[in-house]
């Protein structure tokens, strides 16, 4: 191997080097960030909260639409749960 050859093989293991460097300090750099870091994690409780709201959102609908296609089977369950609550307050109250 020539003298050049070699030269040129080191400058490119320096290069490599000190991209592998410069990326490292990097990867450091952002896990120091904390103010970065909570918006991000912020970021990802707002989206997750928001797609919840809307499938809480659809669901709550779509029950809706069951009540006011099936009123009677509705009622009836809302008279059980008004018993229920009424027999625990008397339990309970003693």
């Amino acid at each position: 191997m020539s003298k050049s050859t070699e030269q040129a093989a080191l400058r490119a293991d320096i290069e490599q080097a000190r991209g592998e460097l410069a990326d490292t300090v990097d990867a450091l750099a952002a896990k120091t960030d904390v103010k970065r870091r909570v918006g991000e994690k912020t970021e990802q409780v707002r989206g997750a909260l928001t797609e919840r709201a809307h499938d809480a959102k659809a669901k709550a609908g779509d029950a809706v639409v069951v009540a006011r296609r099936n009123p009677v089977p509705v009622a009836l369950g809302a008279a059980a749960v008004a018993a229920l609550v009424a027999l625990l307050v008397r339990l309970l109250g003693r």
